[in-house]
């Protein structure tokens, strides 16, 4: 994957999916920042960050199998701050 950003995003939402735990934007944030990764800037930004991700993943997961499993943890493990998955708010 050609964003690195985009892939550790993909990564821990299925680390945390598989665990059936639910991070906000701004925890996420902090996340990145603290790894190193693009933030986006605010809860906004990172919405479209995360859907940015998830469409990415979805296209390569289709290319490998038919079953699009890191897109979908991704489009229910970060959520906003009133506890909505991120694909609600985009």
């Amino acid at each position: 994957m050609s964003n690195r950003t985009y892939e550790f995003i993909g990564q821990l939402a299925v680390v945390l999916f598989s665990q059936n735990i639910t991070i906000s934007y701004s925890t996420l944030i902090r996340i990145l920042e603290d790894n190193g990764y693009e933030t986006y800037g605010s809860e906004r930004g990172m919405a479209s960050g995360i859907a940015a991700a998830y469409h990415e993943w979805e296209r390569a997961e289709k290319e490998i199998t038919s079953i699009p499993t890191t897109c979908c943890a991704i489009a229910n493990t970060f959520v906003n701050k009133d506890g909505y998955p991120s694909w609600l708010d985009y």
